[in-house]
């Protein structure tokens, strides 16, 4: 999740496979989050080329998959509009497709309806169609959009998809991959009734835009005029004769966190993490320090009458690439101190274990480097100053970092994994 500037608003991705999808599944918690001052976009896959067509002065366009297309976004513009103006993007175009790649156009693969009553696939997708392109192309546009709003979460579709339809299923399939590489969270729409839901969110507030939205899908769906004894009621009927109720409350499920990653630096570990990891600085040091008294008097000869001191230059930089990667990477003086003392005591024993008559370490150069050069390199180095608290705060660099800022989306975050139910 994101540490996005205090004064950047949160920005919500949503996924979806269809135009009416948005406003069907969470027109309530867009409309919601729009309100509230969040930056929301709704990524749409393709535009229903093979949707129904409900009404009679639709009849002339029924079959032809250009004009319901064509059609179908008129409509879908409308309904965003109602909803509050949510920025809009097609997956494979402008803003969803990576820049390396021409823009594509996915088209509706179709459906059939099963005697359960939940979409099944039809068996006739064309070429050209959502579930016949490359589950990883289709991975790519999703993070391309995600990079291109700057997106901090991302909502989309259960496993199966709400209902089953296959364009559905695959919509799921790449928002949460695509969510996962991005290291954003991830959200499923869910039953906010079922007790599956992590967060819900109280859409009676905006049922006047949700039903203006739906209203606008008049090829789509036939909605049920408004009942004047019950203001908030709001229902409609699907192409296949089926009513449905709009819900008061949408609900969303948090994706499982992933496998939790080591800690990045020595003050995230845990105190035995710590512990261990100073031991095994002074082991490496003792180490270091044995080889480099055995091997820093080596010398190739250059020639004749000359020869180079391989050995000291060579131990004398293991030193320092091991002392200043260690305090850059794991931001530790203790470790760089852990490192210097092994160092320092492998060198100290060796030379006391072979007597005063020791070849390990001479008096020349080679020997006095090796004596006094690990520790003035590891005085250099615990001397640096931690500028880590000076590092930029690009959102980019954000959302990475696994904590939160206080200009998040309050109790309808869909970006936090604890969010409370309003």
């Amino acid at each position: 999740m994101s540490t996005a500037p205090v004064t950047r608003p949160e920005r919500v991705l949503f996924v979806h496979a269809h135009p009416d999808d948005e406003t069907l599944s969470s027109g309530g918690t867009i409309a919601t989050l729009l309100e509230l001052g969040a930056h929301v976009t709704v990524l749409t896959a393709t535009r229903g080329e093979r949707g129904e067509v409900l009404t009679a002065e639709l009849a002339p366009i029924a079959g032809n998959g250009a004009r319901i297309a064509a059609h179908r976004e008129t409509e879908i513009a409308a309904a965003l509009a109602a909803l509050g103006g949510p920025d809009h993007l097609w997956l494979g175009g402008p803003g969803a497709r990576p820049t390396d790649l021409p823009e594509r156009r996915y088209t509706d693969s179709g459906m059939q309806w099963g005697p359960d009553g939940r979409a099944t696939a039809a068996g006739d997708a064309p070429d050209d169609s959502l579930t016949r392109a490359d589950l990883g192309e289709v991975v790519d546009d999703v993070r391309a959009a995600i990079r291109s709003t700057g997106a901090d979460a991302v909502v989309s579709y259960a496993d199966d998809g709400g209902y089953g339809h296959p364009d559905h299923v695959r919509v799921h399939a790449a928002a949460r991959f695509a969510a996962r590489a991005e290291e954003v969270a991830f959200s499923m729409i869910v039953d906010a009734a079922s007790g599956a839901a992590d967060v819900t969110v109280d859409v009676l507030p905006v049922r006047g835009k949700v039903r203006a939205a739906l209203e606008q899908y008049r090829s789509q769906v036939t909605v049920d005029p408004a009942d004047p004894q019950d203001p908030s009621s709001l229902s409609y009927v699907m192409p296949h004769g089926v009513r449905n109720e709009v819900p008061a409350v949408e609900g969303f499920r948090h994706d499982a966190s992933p496998v939790p990653t080591a800690p990045e630096t020595f003050a995230e570990m845990s105190g035995p993490g710590r512990a261990a990891a100073v031991v095994v600085a002074a082991v490496v040091g003792v180490l270091v320090g044995g080889f480099g008294t055995i091997t820093h008097q080596q010398t190739v000869a250059l020639g004749s009458w000359s020869t180079a001191p391989i050995g000291m230059v060579l131990t004398t930089l293991v030193v320092i690439g091991l002392v200043v990667g260690v305090r850059l990477l794991y931001r530790s003086r203790v470790l760089v101190a852990a490192l210097g003392v092994g160092v320092i005591l492998a060198t100290q024993v060796l030379v006391a274990v072979a007597g005063p008559s020791s070849p390990l370490v001479l008096a020349n150069a080679a020997g006095y480097v090796w004596t006094f050069g690990p520790a003035v390199v590891a005085m250099l180095v615990l001397a640096w100053p931690d500028l880590s608290g000076l590092r930029a705060t690009d959102p980019a660099t954000d959302r990475r970092s696994g904590s939160r800022s206080d200009a998040r989306v309050d109790s309808h975050s869909l970006s936090s994994k604890g969010a409370p139910r309003p």
